[in-house]
């Protein structure tokens, strides 16, 4: 389990600072404007989204699922790392054509990602039989994608302020990510157990009945979509809230240190309350510590640290949960039918979180150019002002929206039960 989850360290070292700087490095490196940065942003994520359902239906045809898996990964990892450290390149071409080059680059490594990230996420679903199992790699899982976050937050300062150097330290570092994500993808391709599964391949038409009526994932793909949506405004804004509104280009990786940090000490305690309590009891709490750490942040820039933290525990909490609850509605489509479907489940929600994050990065380009931001000139109080309530509003706004769906269909589902057993008497 620890070698397959050690492949989430790679993967979040490069979705980590996509995810992070890539808005950062279009608007302030290459002159790009802050709503067509944005756009760059959604077309690579969309893109990578829509690539998902196909690759998951095909590797659900694969009579040989596992060996499939593996294959990809090994072929796959070098063009994800290839794509990744050109992207850092600065060509030196600015206007149309730097955004020409930035955008076809985006696609290419977001078609080798989406390759590699389906594969290896549908590995997960041959180690999750049980419950415990999915808890546990999950937890192993996220931890790893703590410690990528926690790495591309100690070199945050190579994106922030690339020219401190000339750009060698930026080079050095993304190409190191690079080697980082080759190496643990095949670390965890290598840590599979080998033994062959028996597969029931469905008929024609039988994918879509199978995900149709299969209620726990289509519950899932709403909440995964809707926090996609929203969450990663936080985290994608600290860049610009260290350089307009701190004025402090270190403040960025102390924060996102923060947020690593307090993920990665967070998720041991959140797998041993998973254990113990109902799955919509611990989204309830981590959805609640989310909105609490969303309102300290707003209060003030002497407690934003603590709003942070208390963010990063909330959060650590969700995102273990999500493929938790991908793996239970795995198991609940396989007993309802007989068919066990991997790639296609998983596919499904990567394409949700991406087309969620796709479309929050097209909006907070958006926001940036509404309230003014330019790169050349200095912000003032009034726009930093609205930065900051960006920063924290939109995804507060989507924690209490998610919050309010699993406690009402918790309520429903209560109330059903209460009339069934009044009507028995």
């Amino acid at each position: 389990m620890v070698g397959y989850a050690s492949g989430n360290f790679g993967k979040n070292v490069l979705a980590s600072t996509m995810d992070v700087f890539l808005l950062f490095v279009l608007t302030e490196r290459w002159g790009v404007s802050a709503g067509v940065a944005g756009l760059v942003v959604m077309i690579g994520l969309v893109w990578d989204g829509l690539c998902d359902p196909l690759l998951g239906r095909l590797l659900d045809r694969s009579t040989d699922r596992l060996g499939t898996y593996r294959r990809l990964l090994f072929v796959g990892a070098p063009f994800v790392g290839i794509f990744f450290a050109i992207f850092f390149v600065d060509p030196g071409w600015r206007g149309g054509a730097i955004l020409a080059w930035a955008i076809a680059i985006v696609l290419l490594f977001r078609t080798a990602y989406s390759v590699c990230d389906v594969a290896h996420n549908a590995l997960m679903m041959r180690m999750t039989k049980t419950p415990g199992a999915a808890t546990t790699l999950s937890g192993l899982r996220y931890m790893f994608s703590c410690l990528g976050a926690l790495t591309v937050a100690h070199f945050a300062q190579a994106f922030v302020d690339p020219t401190n150097d000339g750009g060698y330290e930026l080079l050095a570092v993304t190409s190191f990510a690079a080697l980082a994500y080759v190496g643990t993808l095949w670390l965890s391709s290598a840590s599979v157990p080998v033994a062959k599964i028996p597969q029931s391949e469905p008929k024609h038409g039988g994918s879509l009945a199978w995900i149709i009526g299969n209620r726990p994932l289509l519950m899932l793909l709403a909440l995964g979509f809707a926090q996609a949506l929203t969450l990663p405004f936080f985290a994608r804004s600290f860049a610009y809230i260290g350089k307009g509104v701190i004025h402090d280009a270190a403040w960025t990786g102390r924060a996102l240190t923060t947020l690593a940090v307090s993920q990665l000490v967070a998720l041991p305690a959140w797998m041993a309350i998973a254990r113990r309590v109902r799955q919509r009891e611990v989204l309830v709490a981590a959805l609640t510590i989310i909105a609490i750490g969303l309102l300290v942040f707003a209060t003030g820039k002497f407690v934003t640290i603590a709003g942070i933290a208390l963010f990063g525990i909330g959060n650590a909490g969700l995102q273990m949960m999500i493929w938790v609850l991908l793996a239970g509605s795995i198991d609940h489509g396989e007993h309802r039918t007989g068919i066990r479907l991997e790639g296609l489940p998983v596919a499904l929600l990567l394409l949700t979180l991406k087309l969620g994050g796709g479309i929050s990065g097209a909006l907070l380009g958006r926001g940036l150019s509404i309230i003014g931001w330019d790169e050349s000139a200095p912000f003032g109080p009034v726009e930093q002002r609205h930065l900051l309530t960006m920063a924290w509003m939109v995804p507060l706004t989507g924690a209490l929206i998610c919050l309010a769906a699993v406690a009402s269909l918790k309520f429903r589902r209560s109330t059903r039960r209460a009339m069934v057993a009044a009507r028995n008497g």
